[in-house]
């Protein structure tokens, strides 16, 4: 039987552009009401009116997902606005583009803090509610997790451990009632991807495409997640034949990276 996201309540980090916005907007489909946060306010309130403006319920939270404060006031401000949440995703992420050799400490802390720990203080932060609802946890991780690409290894580092966080975290979840959907989504065409010229030649997808896919897993009541079809192959490749899929991957690297 199909998750019926009408009347549901869902709140989402990352709301203020990309993958998150585009969410946000097929949720609004859906019939979901919405509560969304981000650190930017005046793109957060973009959103919003995006979506009051199809007729949506929305509300805006600022939030900072690298502070435990602005964390706990994220939620408790969502739940009392909506009444209850059936629904947390944690789309939020940040990226870097650098080889490994020029990677400093500095650089893994920075992703780490957003993109894991981020994940790490909403999911705790939530969980009481959603085992009051026996809601749905959504965590968004990266294909690249299953397809490492050339200097990218910061930022898939970071969502490998959003990834073991989110899966060990269904394992342990298991009788509670709460659902726990990791997502690996494909490249996307959004702001992120222009600090990542190194992806300019691979395929990628609309934010649109890959809320879609998003929204699909969810009713499909799926614990595991893509967003693509063809990066499922290239995965297959790194997983059978390593050396195979190194080649695959280099014919998207631009010129000056080969």
């Amino acid at each position: 039987m199909k998750y019926n996201l009408r009347g549901k309540n869902v709140v989402l980090t990352g709301g203020s552009r990309g993958i998150g916005r585009a969410v946000a907007m097929k949720l609004a489909d859906e019939g979901a009401r919405t509560a969304i946060a981000a650190r930017n306010e005046t793109r957060l309130k973009e959103t919003q009116q995006l979506l009051e403006a199809s007729g949506a319920s929305c509300v805006a939270i600022p939030c900072d997902v690298t502070d435990d404060e602005s964390v706990r006031s994220m939620v408790d401000d969502a739940a009392d606005s909506l009444g209850t949440i059936d629904v947390f995703m944690n789309i939020a992420g940040i990226t870097l583009e650098k080889n490994l050799e020029d990677a400093d400490p500095d650089d893994f802390r920075e992703l780490m803090e957003t993109n894991l720990l981020g994940t790490v203080r909403c999911t705790q932060a939530v969980l009481p509610h959603l085992k009051k609802t026996q809601g749905l946890l959504v965590n968004v991780a990266s294909i690249i997790v299953r397809t490492p690409f050339p200097y990218l290894g910061v930022y898939a580092c970071s969502k490998w451990a959003v990834a073991a966080f989110s899966n060990t975290l269904r394992q342990e979840l298991n009788g509670s009632g709460v659902r726990v959907l990791t997502v690996y989504p494909t490249i996307v065409k959004t702001d992120m991807v222009d600090e990542e010229p190194v992806l300019a030649k691979s395929p990628a997808q609309t934010p649109q495409q890959c809320a879609a896919e998003i929204i699909k897993a969810i009713k499909k009541r799926k614990c595991v997640a893509e967003t693509a079809l063809l990066p499922k192959f290239l995965s297959m490749a790194f997983y059978f034949y390593p050396p195979i899929a190194d080649r695959i991957t280099r014919l998207f690297l631009p010129k000056g990276y080969k």
